[in-house]
């Protein structure tokens, strides 16, 4: 035999003996324990607010993103540029609440 069909017949014989088989890589869906828990996580943002990131164009407008929703914030604040009032539901006044904070509330009936 040639050295390039023993090479390639080698390394064959090499990947069929290190094979993972399906079994051992595991479940690649979540459970339905899992999807249970992350359903609950989502219908918690129905009770929370999390203020996502902020961005502040040239002349200081700013867009804050709330659960994920682009809003606009109007200027920054100098002292605490990373922070941004918002309302919450049942509440007379804003919260001024930091870029990760999430804020839980009553929803209103």
């Amino acid at each position: 035999m040639n050295l390039f069909l023993k090479t390639s017949l080698m390394c064959l014989m090499f990947t069929a003996a290190t094979g993972v088989s399906a079994a051992q890589l595991g479940r690649l869906f979540f459970s339905p324990e899992q999807r249970a828990q992350l359903e609950l996580q989502q219908s918690d943002t129905d009770n929370s607010l999390t203020v996502n990131g902020i961005v502040q164009k040239q002349g200081g407008v700013r867009t804050v993103w709330v659960n994920g929703v682009p809003h606009p914030a109007g200027a920054s604040d100098e002292r605490a540029p990373e922070s941004v009032p918002v309302e919450i539901p049942g509440q007379a006044k804003p919260v001024v609440v930091k870029v990760g904070q999430k804020i839980q509330f009553n929803p209103m009936n």
